[in-house]
């Protein structure tokens, strides 16, 4: 999340690997006995290290083992290299060290930004680090106590703007404080990790911002309560709000004139998210569904297969249903395609060899474009079945419930079922214009049934 504010960007001063460690240098940092390289890296400022450091674990095996910050601050290093903080990363093989650096490094310079508030007689500014981390790799879950995947909010300010930045973020967002640095830290900064969804923490953050440009505004106000039109001007990305605007964001009621760009409705004008939303992310799955189908389509008819494209379509009107029972909010019927019900479509995907003569195949290039566009299609829906279990999470927090829209699952699920049902017909032959692929079909075979078996075999679905 980027703010109209002076960023202050930090950098990476020394970085140097061991590809083995010393055995005594292993026993000090508690290394695991399979972890033995190292990479180490000092930069200009902690908070932004430590949140660098976190991508790498999202980029490589590698893991934080050694973290900190030095005493008083970047103004006051031990030496030219020393800098703010230090930090150092341990895994099985110098390949893994590189990817890690290589991820720190490159979110260090483009992501990791701190912030400058300008202050009325000062010659430098306040720094601020309001930054959001849409996805915590395995070092700041571990260091904030939230899953691996969460969002999370990164706040940091000097002692009494930290406090004044925290209240009004918490109080501006759905986020819990997991893990609070009260002032001073080891630099004399304070801050918080606050936990919740992606449009709370950065609903969070820019509160934050905000409550800090005001105490700069006016560090002695005499009304410490009142937010100060002028510390709106002074930073208009942060709170470019309108007391009666016609657009409101869902989570934190902030009123706007015009839609911000990085805005989109979720229903309706009072229904702004971030376009990071989990449901927005969604939506946009369920439309590239709807172009692979369309693309299957076009690609099945110009081979002649008519009722291919046909039933193409009845799989293309399914999802542009579920786009609206989405957005409205109303259920989506049990599926049905070409006659058959869910569970059927199902069924008939796990005995394509009794039913079609074609095993559990991998799709092949010797079975042509049609197949090609129907596995892009299937592997598009299960990208959409997945973006909408993270969009309708369990309610009340248990792994083990259903999702809070099961039936857009579902459906999703069937469809996948159903593209991987009509390649296996098309690779059958049972099309015209269908392509018999060139050699046997690469796949797994269920063992001979005997004679027993044999009398249940299953029929085709009609």
């Amino acid at each position: 999340m980027k703010l109209d504010l002076p960023p202050l960007p930090p950098r990476a001063l020394a970085v140097r690997t061991i590809p083995d460690a010393a055995p005594d240098l292993a026993r000090v940092l508690d290394l695991p006995a399979d972890r033995r390289a190292l990479g180490i890296v000092t930069a200009t400022s902690d908070d932004a290290l430590f949140t660098a450091l976190d991508q790498g674990t999202k980029a490589s095996p590698a893991d934080v083992v050694y973290a900190k910050s030095f005493y008083a601050g970047a103004a006051h290093p031990s030496g030219p290299l020393s800098g703010e903080s230090i930090g150092i990363y341990a895994a099985r093989d110098p390949a893994e060290i590189d990817a890690a650096l290589a991820a720190c490094l490159a979110y260090l310079e483009n992501e990791a930004w701190f912030y400058g508030v300008a202050l009325a007689g000062a010659a430098t500014p306040v720094a601020i680090y309001p930054h959001v981390v849409a996805s915590v790799g395995r070092y700041l879950a571990a260091q904030a106590g939230v899953r691996i995947g969460s969002a999370l909010a990164y706040l940091i300010a000097p002692p009494l703007e930290s406090v004044i930045g925290l209240d009004a973020a918490c109080k501006a967002a759905r986020v819990r404080v997991a893990k609070w640095f009260g002032p001073p830290s080891e630099t004399n900064f304070g801050g918080a990790y606050l936990a919740g969804d992606l449009p709370a923490c950065e609903a969070a953050a820019r509160a934050f911002a905000a409550a800090i440009v005001d105490v700069c505004a006016s560090p002695t106000s005499g009304d410490p309560r009142a937010v100060r039109a002028d510390a709106r001007a002074d930073a208009p990305a942060v709170l470019a709000t309108a007391p009666d605007g016609k657009y409101q964001a869902l989570d934190t009621g902030e009123r706007f004139a015009d839609k911000p760009d990085h805005l989109t409705h979720l229903r309706d004008d009072r229904s702004l998210v971030p376009k990071t939303h989990p449901r927005i992310a969604a939506r946009g799955k369920l439309d590239l569904l709807q172009s692979a189908l369309l693309d299957a389509q076009v690609a099945a008819d110009a081979g002649g297969a008519r009722a291919l494209v046909g039933e193409l379509g009845e799989i293309l009107e399914l999802a542009r249903a579920l786009v609206g029972a989405e957005v409205t909010g109303q259920p989506v019927p049990p599926p049905t395609l070409w006659g058959m019900t869910a569970d059927q479509i199902r069924d008939a995907t796990h005995h394509t060899h009794e039913l079609y003569g074609v095993p559990f195949m991998y799709p092949d290039v010797r079975q042509g474009p049609v197949i090609a566009k129907l596995a892009l299609a299937r592997a598009i829906a299960r990208e959409a079945e997945l973006a909408a279990l993270a969009a309708f999470p369990p309610t009340g927090g248990l792994v083990t419930a259903p999702p809070a829209r099961a039936d857009l699952a579902h459906a999703l699920n069937r469809i996948s079922s159903a593209l991987y049902l009509l390649a296996v017909r098309y690779v059958a032959g049972l099309y015209q214009g269908s392509r018999p692929p060139f050699g046997p079909v690469r796949g797994w075979k269920p063992p001979a049934p005997t004679g027993a078996d044999r009398a249940g075999t299953k029929k085709a679905p009609t």
